[in-house]
Parts: C-alpha cells; sequence; structure tokens
C-alpha cells in the first residue's frame, strides 16, 4: 500500500503507518498476508509530480493508494456525506431571516448551492462576502460589520480559522448579538478561549471525539512515535479530521481486501503508459462498498452501492463561556436532533464576564468629561487623569470588577469615515482595528458612526 503526503502532514503520515501496523497485528485480518506502507512525499501544489509519483509506486506493485490529504479533506467529506444538507438544517432551526456567508475560494459557493435554493427564493436576505487573498481579513469584515448583519455561515479552511475569527473579533463582529455557524471538521482543534467571553453563539460540528477510547489510543500510539522518530513539532496535537479518515480508510481497505482471499490475488506492476488496469480493482471497490459496518476513528464506517457514506453521525457543538459543549446530533437519515432548542446561548453574559480582565479604554482631553489631573508630585499610569468620564470608568469596573488602564487620543480625532477610502480615522479607528476595547468620551451619536461601532444607550440628555 502507497501513502502520498506533502512535507507538512506529519500527522497523517504517522497515522497511515500506524494504520498498517494495526492491521498487520489484528489475527482476525488477512491471515498471513502483511500490508507494507510505501510512503513518498509530494509537493503540495504540484499535480505533475505527484502523477509521476503514482507512477512511480504503480510500477512497483501495490494494490491501493492512500492521499494526498489536504486543507480541502473536509470539503471532501462534506460532499460524500450530505454534511450541507447540515448547515441548512442548522438554519432553518434557527429561524435566520438573512444571514451572510463567509468564505475563502470559491468552492464554497458549489457547497452551499442548496443553502441559496431554500432560502433567496422565499425573500430572504443570503449574502455572500469572499475575503482577501493574504493574512488581513479587517476590510472585507469592518464592510460586513457595516451591513448591519448578525448571522454568519462562515466557511474558511482550518488553516485560517483562528486568524479570521480573532480578526473578526478586532473589527467588533464577535458580540452577543452575533452567531456563528462554523463549517470547518476541525472547528474543534484551534484556540478557542479568546473567544469565549464575548457572548457570541458560535456553533460548528466535529466528526472526531476526543474523549472516544478508539481515538484516544491511537493517538498516544502516534505521539510516542513521533516521540521516537523526533517528530516533536506535532505533539501533544489533536487528532485532525484528514488524519482519522486516513486510518479508516486503512481498515476499510484491509477488511475489503481480506475478502479477495479466495481467489487467487496477486498484485502486479502497472505501467502508466498502458491501458492494463489491476485484474481485482473493480471486485475490491465492490467489496468496500457492499462491507459491513464497523467502527473507526470517525464513527460507524458505512457506504452505499453509489459509494457514498451513509449514517455518518455528527456531533453539534456550541462555544460557551466555560468551553465547548455538545448539544446534539446530526445524520443524514433523522436530521438534526439538539439536546436543547436555541439560537442563542443558554449561558447568558453574567456580571462575571469580565471578571479581571484588563480594558485598554480610549479617552481624549475634553473638559469635564476626560482632564489630566493637577498634582505637585508625577503620577502615574490612570491616576494622571480625572473627569466624568474618568470617574464612570472606575464606577463600572467595581460594578464588574475589571481592570483598565487609560489610553489617550493625543490629536483629539474622534473619528470619521472617509467616503473614498471607506476607511475611518480617530478614535473610532483604534476601536475598529482592535487597538482599544472602548473609547468614552463626549462623542456625538451619528448613523455614519454607528455603521462602524457599537454606542452604549443614551442615559442622559445634555441639551
Amino acid at each position: 500500500t502507497g501513502g502520498l503526503f506533502n512535507a507538512l502532514e506529519h500527522q497523517q503520515q504517522l497515522v497511515f503507518q500506524y494504520g498498517v501496523d494495526a492491521v498487520n497485528e489484528d489475527r482476525n485480518l488477512l491471515n498471513y498476508r502483511r500490508l507494507v506502507a510505501r510512503v513518498e512525499r509530494v509537493p503540495p501544489d504540484d499535480s505533475f509530480r505527484v502523477s509521476q509519483i503514482v507512477c512511480k509506486l504503480l510500477s512497483t506493485g501495490v494494490a491501493g493508494i492512500f492521499g494526498p490529504t489536504s486543507d480541502e479533506t473536509s470539503d471532501a467529506v462534506q460532499s460524500i456525506c450530505d454534511v450541507k444538507d447540515l448547515f441548512v438544517d442548522l438554519v432553518r432551526n434557527w429561524e435566520w431571516k438573512s444571514f451572510t456567508i463567509i468564505y475563502d475560494d470559491s468552492d464554497s459557493l458549489v457547497r452551499f448551492q442548496e443553502l441559496l435554493r431554500v432560502y433567496e427564493p422565499k425573500g430572504n436576505t443570503v449574502t455572500v462576502r469572499q475575503l482577501e487573498p493574504g493574512n488581513d481579513y479587517r476590510r472585507v469584515l469592518r464592510n460586513i460589520k457595516s451591513s448591519g448583519e448578525s448571522n454568519f455561515v462562515l466557511d474558511v479552511s482550518e488553516r485560517v480559522l483562528y486568524e479570521v475569527l480573532l480578526q473578526a473579533q478586532q473589527v467588533g463582529l464577535m458580540s452577543d448579538r452575533h452567531s456563528y455557524i462554523i463549517t470547518s471538521l476541525d472547528f474543534t482543534n484551534i484556540h478557542l478561549e479568546p473567544f469565549q467571553y464575548g457572548g457570541s453563539n458560535i456553533t460548528g460540528v466535529r466528526l472526531v471525539d476526543p474523549q472516544d477510547p478508539v481515538v484516544m489510543t491511537v493517538q498516544r500510539r502516534i505521539e510516542g512515535m513521533a516521540r521516537k522518530g523526533e517528530e516533536v513539532d506535532i505533539q501533544p496535537v489533536k487528532m485532525k479530521v484528514g488524519s482519522a479518515l486516513i486510518y479508516d480508510a486503512v481498515l476499510m481497505f484491509a477488511r475489503a481486501l481480506e475478502r479477495l482471499e479466495g481467489l487467487n490475488v496477486s498484485i502486479e506492476p502497472l505501467d502508466c503508459g498502458s491501458n492494463n488496469n489491476w485484474v481485482h480493482g473493480s471486485t475490491l471497490i465492490n467489496y468496500m462498498k457492499g462491507q459491513s459496518v464497523f467502527k473507526g476513528l470517525t464513527g460507524m464506517v458505512q457506504f452505499d452501492n453509489e459509494g457514498f457514506r451513509t449514517n455518518m453521525l455528527l456531533d453539534i457543538m456550541e462555544l460557551g463561556m466555560t468551553g465547548l459543549h455538545k448539544v446534539g446530533t446530526w445524520n443524514s437519515t433523522e436530521g438534526l436532533n439538539l439536546t436543547r432548542i436555541s439560537k442563542a446561548s443558554t449561558e447568558i453574559p453574567g456580571d462575571d464576564i469580565l471578571l479581571n480582565k484588563t480594558l485598554v479604554v480610549l479617552t481624549a482631553i475634553s473638559d469635564p468629561y476626560g482632564m489630566t489631573k493637577e498634582a505637585k508630585e508625577a503620577l502615574k499610569g490612570n491616576d494622571r487623569f480625572e473627569g466624568f468620564g474618568i470617574d464612570l470608568i472606575h464606577e463600572i469596573s467595581v460594578m464588574l470588577r475589571f481592570n483598565y488602564t487609560f489610553e489617550i487620543q493625543e490629536d483629539n480625532v474622534y473619528g470619521s469615515l472617509d467616503n473614498e477610502t471607506k476607511e475611518w480615522n480617530g478614535m473610532l479607528r483604534k476601536v475598529i482595528d482592535g487597538e482599544a476595547d472602548l473609547a468614552i468620551t463626549d462623542l456625538t451619536i451619528t448613523s455614519e458612526r454607528e455603521s462602524g461601532v457599537d454606542f452604549t444607550m443614551p442615559f442622559m440628555n445634555l441639551g
């Protein structure tokens, strides 16, 4: 058996090798035959070179080739098991009247045709926005914020997911008004703690349960293999969906190969330049389609006669203030089954949402809201300032038990939108860019400013 992996796929390669070892150690599989793993490293974006390596493997005589995997693995799973229907079910359950699909590659539009088909004819507002190439997504995210939309389907690769969420938080798209459905099947593997406390409803799906005993066993074994091979950069690590699928594929292949035992099977070298096929190839594929259900790292593995995975169970996961929680399940047969029915988190932010956090508060020197305190001795930190706004922040911090640091807007520019560049300046720009958590001063609320930042409700009338 051949395995194709690029230089970054250490975990997938180790799981493939362990899967082959597990098959060979199982006395109930393949009788006296053994699988031999032949691993080749392939470039991630050179299909011609990959085809050359495949031909090289075929010429040595292999019964199957696994890989290469990529960020698009999740896309393949979604199309194979109709996971896209799950997101339709979630949007329906939450009764979203409008939402925005945020994506990073054009394949998303193909995957979400069903979602668009179901909702657009009903008069619902469905917007699609593609993130710009590179690492800075703030301009697109700020434009999305200015639209006033609060419901989002986020379809980006796991590789950039954390950075997209972080920048969404920086521009003010992660408040308790915002709800996210995240489509990446590796959603639970990224560092989510920074997004637990803002009140946003963040929901995703999970295919691999890290607490499953089989998953834990495989993970311990590959971590041991990594230490032995000094692949220290991958451990400890959470099991990726692509790795789990590789493992299950090796088991499925071995189970199907076992059924060929009575056919006097021989593995012959193949030449890519000829039209010859392995004589048992079609039979092996049919056995894989029709074999009995078995338990793998991705749950119960079963295929229909057309080669599509069936009865695939996914966990619905929601991020709350105490971390990730399983709130339901979904499969293609029974649909969505939520343990609670809610379109927002039941963890209502309370008085402890800002507990022990330190906020950067932006203000300006403007009597009587923010003033420089006169004193004979040199003052430091927040003690340098006084005024109505200064006192107000202090009293709120006592009530909500957070810490704060004042920063001064030296040029006293509060903030306006440049109609040509569509960029903000002044204090508002710093809040939007995440350089400050909030601003307090005698700032007039206008419709233009409300399109860029959130304001507290006015509680005093000065004129």
